[in-house]
């Protein structure tokens, strides 16, 4: 059996079991003391990033990411890429067809940076040849009725960021990262119901890579910098598109006295 039937029957034995997944996660939920369950508002789909599941790294002049360079420097032990990944750039119609067929009413997907503006610095040239594949992507979810939600930056910014300056670390990030969305928010938002902006942004600022010298500041400066695109991203989106379905993607962690 290839990879993707093994994919293909695995995510066809989680959808044909959800309603039991749900009741034991209740179970868990509550039992754990969280402040919440899984109540009728509670929206299950699946996610994916495009540096995961994209490939087709340097088509249609997408430029590189910090990930290219990393796994094309020998920073991945076995020098796995994501050069090809699950092909899912070429592939979308056939993935998006399994979610249709397996039941799925939420998708939630990263649009790269790279992509949109390979140049990736604020007033560059937009690429409208990747805009129209992701307005096309995104027309066939709503034919379809997949709820699309979409994230800006899920860590993987321009390479040539992060050359010529600093990446997340330089005082221009959030001018940068704020032209970004507004393009895509112009560009996509017909199509958008739900956006968000960062990824995790606590891992990013925490696991980012450090200088030894500047290891006790620059994460602190990393998330000042973030949360400064963010509020950037959301008063352009208020004032310019909508007032309502812009967030952060937190990774929260739960604790407990013992």
């Amino acid at each position: 059996m290839c990879i993707r039937d093994s994919l293909s029957s695995y995510v066809q034995y989680c959808v044909s079991h959800m309603h039991l997944l749900k009741s034991r996660m209740k179970s868990i939920l509550i039992t754990s003391f969280l402040p919440f369950c899984l109540c009728g508002e509670f929206i299950f789909g699946i996610a994916t990033s495009a540096m995961q599941i994209e490939g087709a790294w340097l088509e249609n002049n997408r430029t590189m990411t910090i990930w290219d360079n990393l796994a094309h420097s020998g920073f991945v032990k076995d020098n796995t890429n994501a050069d090809v990944a699950a092909d899912s750039y070429h592939r979308f119609d056939r993935d998006i067809a399994l979610m249709k067929e397996y039941g799925i009413k939420h998708y939630r997907m990263s649009i790269p940076w790279t992509r949109i503006m390979p140049r990736g610095v604020a007033g560059s040239p937009v690429n409208y040849r990747e805009v129209m594949y992701y307005r096309n992507l995104l027309k066939i979810l709503k034919d379809q009725r997949i709820t699309a939600y979409v994230n800006l930056f899920h860590n993987d910014i321009p390479a040539i960021l992060a050359i010529n300056g600093t990446g997340k670390y330089d005082v221009e990030f959030p001018d940068h990262f704020a032209y970004y969305a507004d393009v895509c928010f112009r560009e996509f938002g017909d199509l958008v119901p739900f956006w968000f902006t960062f990824d995790e942004p606590w891992c990013q600022s925490i696991y980012e890579h450090t200088m030894a010298f500047e290891a006790n500041v620059k994460p602190y400066r990393i998330a000042h910098h973030l949360l400064l695109a963010h509020a950037r991203a959301v008063k352009t989106y208020r004032e310019k598109y909508a007032e309502r379905h812009l967030s952060l993607i937190h990774n929260c962690r739960c604790r407990r006295s013992s």
